[in-house]
């Protein structure tokens, strides 16, 4: 089980991003991409093929807080039709309009060009190993144009493909949205079957738990959350593992959900009795994602909403699993707490989530997580323990199912989901539009919890009331009973 010290190491490093875009169908750019694993670094090239005057090309030039991507490409080249060479204008690094309609492009991107890298959420290569986001080393789609890209990649035999995207019969990948797609490269992957024909994983190298339990805790992990949202999202889906590339502290991961792909990056935890349930944390979290926000077709920015959802119901899911105790998951919100208020004056949760990478994480995880779990009670109070967070989130992928194109503006889908049940829309609202740290005393009302004798944390009641009880079972405080009982 996880202690104190497991889930505050993951309040206090969590960084779990996940994008969502509009999928528009067809084929953008045909792309190849020739890695040299000896240089650190690609060579792209490619052609627009889904018509269009094409003279304004741009790159990302930031992603997760990682600046300076764009200035790792050099030689870029760009070629009309007739594949004559193109004069251009660079109006920064990353941004470039052409003297007249391109076809064709090419350039190498060197990876030891940063000053900063995240292995979680941009491209590397280190000593023949590597991951390839697509979104940072190919053109962004601009306007109205596709984001598909029909690629190969060449120079690396041991790759992973990217769960979002198709194999072709000529060896090439077909991605419907290239900012979804992530490839990764190691000698020592291998695949596991984990029973469930949904969900593969792809492990790199030995660990201190065994590929049986590893599967075993991957498939239960992802059929529980297909049993929340009672609906899958559009698979097939892959997990892969890899270790981290630099020195971590022990037991220490970092990941993203991207597209239909999930990375873990992780180093071992000091004991192997820790093993399986370091791994089962970023499990828990970043599954959730294949639903929220990956599995919804929600525009403008929400991660307000889905991040702390990810990391209460990754916490609730631990209880129900019997892998964490009901002592951890208050031991979570009590830090939750202590973080949001030390958060700085006049943020509010959806700035903090608009500014996560540039210092406000801290404060966009801790109020997150504080307010899906102010929502769930106050679901759980007003229905007499019948509806909870758990009914906002079936409806909300539901009604928002990316395969439906709904392209609903998120803030205003998410109110509305929870508007359905007992009108929580308007505390949902306040608490997105709050500037102060969030005010507990009111949700503890009647919920079975009470402030610590410190008013630092949380604790259970002594004497809790049978309405109270229910609340608090809904919530796992006697799962463990239920478990020992099976």
């Amino acid at each position: 089980m996880a202690g104190k010290g497991t889930i505050r190491l993951m309040l206090q490093t969590l960084l779990s991003v996940a994008a969502t875009a509009i999928v528009f169908y067809g084929q953008a750019i045909e792309a190849e991409i020739k890695v040299n694993s000896q240089r650190n670094g690609v060579e792209v090239n490619g052609k627009f093929v889904d018509g269009g005057e094409k003279r304004n090309i741009a790159f990302e030039r930031e992603f997760a807080g990682v600046s300076g991507l764009a200035d790792r490409i050099s030689e870029l080249k760009f070629v009309d039709a007739s594949g004559a060479t193109i004069d251009y204008q660079a109006f920064t690094p990353g941004e470039y309009r052409a003297s007249q309609p391109v076809t064709g492009f090419s350039y190498k991107i060197d990876f030891a060009n940063l000053r900063r890298t995240d292995e979680s959420h941009v491209s590397w290569i280190k000593r023949e190993r590597g991951v390839l986001f697509l979104g940072d080393l190919l053109p962004l789609s601009l306007g109205s144009s596709s984001p598909a890209v029909r690629l190969r990649i060449s120079g690396e035999t041991n790759l992973i493909p990217s769960a979002s995207c198709s194999s072709q019969n000529d060896g090439s990948f077909q991605c419907e949205d290239r900012a979804r797609a992530v490839f990764a490269f190691s000698n020592g992957f291998r695949s596991i079957d984990t029973g469930d024909p949904r969900l593969l994983l792809r492990v790199e190298g030995a660990w201190q738990f065994d590929d049986a339990s590893a599967a075993r805790e991957a498939r239960e992990i992802f059929r529980e959350y297909a049993k929340l949202f009672r609906a899958e999202p559009e698979g097939p889906f892959a997990v892969t593992l890899m270790r981290s590339t630099d020195a971590a502290q022990a037991g220490q991961w970092q990941a993203d959900s991207r597209g239909q792909d999930v990375m873990i990056f992780m180093a071992d935890p000091p004991f192997r009795s820790q093993a399986l349930q370091t791994l089962s944390v970023p499990l828990r979290h970043e599954l959730f994602h294949l639903w929220l926000p990956n599995g919804v077709d929600l525009s403008g920015r929400y991660e307000w909403f889905y991040e702390g959802a990810a990391l209460y119901m990754s916490q609730k899911l631990g209880v129900a699993l019997n892998r964490t105790r009901f002592d951890d998951y208050i031991s979570s919100l009590s830090t939750a707490m202590a973080y949001d208020r030390s958060a700085p004056k006049g943020l509010s949760l959806a700035e903090a989530g608009d500014t996560r990478w540039s210092g406000n994480a801290r404060t966009l995880y801790a109020r997150g997580m504080l307010a899906a779990f102010t929502l769930d009670v106050e679901l759980l109070k007003s229905s007499k323990a019948k509806r909870s967070l758990e009914d906002v989130l079936r409806k909300l992928f539901s009604e928002h199912d990316r395969r439906k194109g709904s392209k609903a503006v998120a803030g205003t889908a998410i109110i509305d989901a929870f508007a359905a049940f007992d009108n929580t829309g308007n505390l949902a609202r306040e608490i997105l539009e709050r500037t102060e740290p969030l005010d507990l005393a009111a949700v503890l009302e009647n919920s079975g919890f009470e402030f610590s004798d410190s008013g630092r944390g949380l604790k259970v009641k002594e004497k809790p009331d049978s309405k109270e009880k229910a609340i608090l079972n809904k919530l796992g405080y006697n799962n463990w009973r239920k478990l020992s009982l099976r």
